[in-house]
This record gives C-alpha cells, structure tokens and sequence, in this order.
C-alpha cells in the first residue's frame, strides 16, 4: 500500500472525521461544498486553510480564516512547513500530520488507515526526537519468556524486546506505533532482534529461542533474508524458531522459499497467531511449519470442557498435529486453561501461569545457574 499524508483528528469531537487523507494536492479544506475536504464543523471557516506540497515539503497556508490556523500552538500567518507529527488546529479543532499507509478502495479510507500496533500517544512530536536517540544508540534491551511442555517442563523461550531510554516506554506496543508513523518499523524490528540474540549469546542460551518480524519486513523477503543470513553468520550456535504470522506472506512460493532458505541456516518455522481473523489454510497444508501457534484469543477465558471454544480448539489442534506440526498456545494465565489445553493435547504452552517476561540478562536459562538471578 502506498504511503500519503493525513491529518488525524485528537478525537475530541465526534462530528469530524477521525483521518483526513491527503492525497490530492493542494488540497483546501472549508466549510464550502467545493472544498477540497469539507468540514461542516463550527467555527471552521468556508474556505479555511490550504495544504500543498513545495518539493519534499508540506505546506499550510491560512486562507483568511476568522478563527486562525495554527501549527504547534501557534498561529500562522505565512505559508508553513508542516513536519509529520506536527500538531495543526484550524480554529480549535486538533489534528495531527501522519504519514501512514491507506487502503486502496473504501469510501472511507481514511478510517482504515494504519498507524501502528496500538494508538499513537498524544505527545507524539516530543516522543519523535526520542525515538530516533533510540535507534541511533541502540537504547533497549533483551526480553524473553518461558515457554514449557504439556507437563509444564521448560521448552524454549520467546525473545521480546524492550526500550531502555528513559522517555519511553518500555513496552514494544508504543515503539512500533512511533515506527509505523515514522516509516521505520524495520530498523526498529532489526534492532530487537539483534539485541536480543546478542543477549542470548553472551548469557549462553542453548533451548530453543523463537523471535519474530515485523509484518512491513514481509514486503521485502529478501531483505529480511539477507538479514536472518546476517545474523546466523554472527550467531551459528543459537537454537533458532523464525515466526511469521500466517497472513503475512499468501504467496505460497514465496513462503516455501523462506522456509527452504530457512531449513539452509538452521532455523525452525513457525506460523504465529493462528485463527486470528480468517486461518490460512491453504499455506498451512501446502508449506506446513515445524511449529503453529494458536492465537491467545483462542484460550482466553478457556475453562470449561463443554464450551464452543474448548471444542474448537481441540479441533483444530487434531487437524494440526495429523499433518505432524507442532503445536503451541499464548495466553495461558489459568490452572484451568493449562489443563484443558493439556487434555487437548496441545504441545507446548506460553504465557503468564508460567513466567512473564524477563531480562534475557536476569533469565533463569543460563548455561551457569549458579550466576542467575533468583
């Protein structure tokens, strides 16, 4: 999908829109029917303010309006350079510049932009010079969390990464909504993975160890290849499980030629988030992984035998384990729920009945126990 500017609106009001794409410039935006984006809003003006681009560069310009056009607070008067995250009010209506992708056909296209994995916080413009400090000095750590055995054995561990610069938060959620809207969720997605198989190398991990990509390095398999290449060279005694999610790649030569070249370096498959939305099927028989992991939805709230999902799964997991994969669930935060999945007969299990995440450096999977913090 294309990336085009938009303005998205703080969410205070309800009449407006919640994105104003920008896809045709220049492009004024009013109260009056001719208007490029017509705003039938109060205290907007017929014609209010027009956007146009100047080389590389977005402009606003006020166009007489009664109530002011403002960028950042502040109130213009000249045509001004509008940089992405700025915050701009025509009148006192909030929106902020993005720069995102947008689907292709809807009506309302504007509503299917995508920004992110979560929402973007509100003071997105001080957050940017923080995010690139980030990248730039590499400011995150190595997480992991246990995965174990249907007898509640330890298997594997989950690498995750976390952010370490004092102005962020640590979670990956704010990270890649800040990436998407800056267009950089792959040199983030590099960063983690790298950090985290420094971390498992230096502590002397020897179990399985899955990471995951971010779905924006599905558009460029080779590059994400080369990458993976890269890191093998770099880390040739890691036990190694790549996750895709299952949708992310429906080009199914495309997927056995990922898992041929996977096979190359030594690195496992695994297919992530299965039976979100619609299951892809179709790959999972024709390019069938070493592991599948259902989605946490799945085992939420699962502790009843007689329920429609316990009945599900179970399903599912038949079908999956004939084709002689492996198979594992998130989410597990019940006694019940291990249970039942156990009685399903469900692999291997993940989630917080079993360890949330740690420090790779303050893991309990080191080669010398003895050296672990308890």
């Amino acid at each position: 999908m294309p990336q085009h500017y938009y303005l998205e609106s703080s969410g205070k009001d309800a009449s407006l829109p919640r994105h104003l794409p920008l896809e045709d410039l220049p492009a004024v935006i009013g109260r009056h029917p001719e208007c490029t984006i017509q705003l039938g809003v109060d205290r907007v003006s017929r014609r209010h303010a027009r956007l146009d681009c100047s080389g590389a560069s977005l402009i606003v310009e006020d166009l007489g309006s009664t109530n002011g056009t403002f960028v950042n607070h502040r109130q213009i008067f000249q045509p001004t350079v509008l940089n992405v995250g700025d915050v701009v009010h025509l009148a006192d209506h909030e929106f902020r510049l993005m720069l995102g992708k947008t689907a292709e056909s809807s009506a309302a296209r504007g509503d299917e932009t995508m920004v992110g994995l979560t929402a973007l916080p509100r003071d997105f413009p001080l957050k940017m010079p923080a995010f690139f400090q980030l990248l730039e000095q590499g400011l995150v750590a190595g997480f992991c969390q246990p995965i174990v055995t249907a007898s509640g054995e330890p298997f594997a561990l989950e690498l995750l990464g976390r952010s370490t610069h004092p102005s962020l938060d640590e979670g990956a959620g704010e990270l890649f909504a800040l990436a998407a809207a800056l267009d950089s969720e792959v040199r983030l997605s590099q960063l983690l993975r790298q950090r985290c198989f420094e971390e498992a190398s230096q502590c002397g991990l020897t179990m399985p160890l899955f990471f995951n990509n971010h779905p924006v390095e599905c558009e460029d398999l080779e590059g994400l290849m080369d990458e993976l290449r890269r890191l093998r060279g770099l880390y040739p005694e890691l036990t190694l499980v790549f996750e895709v999610h299952e949708s992310a790649v429906t080009d199914l030569g495309a997927m056995a030629e990922v898992k041929k070249e996977l096979r190359q370096l030594d690195i496992d498959l695994a297919y992530d988030d299965f039976g979100a939305g619609q299951a892809r099927l179709l790959e999972l028989a024709e390019v069938p992984p070493d592991y599948l992991k259902f989605d946490m939805a799945l085992v939420q709230d699962l502790t009843d035998s007689d329920s429609v999902r316990f009945r599900m799964l179970e399903s599912l997991n038949g079908m999956i384990a004939d084709l002689g994969v492996r198979t594992l669930v998130e989410g597990v935060e019940l006694e019940e729920t291990f249970e039942l999945c156990r009685r399903i007969g469900i692999d291997y299990m993940q989630g917080y009945y079993f360890g949330r995440p740690r420090p790779i450096a303050n893991s309990d999977y080191h080669h010398n126990e003895k050296d672990s913090a308890p």
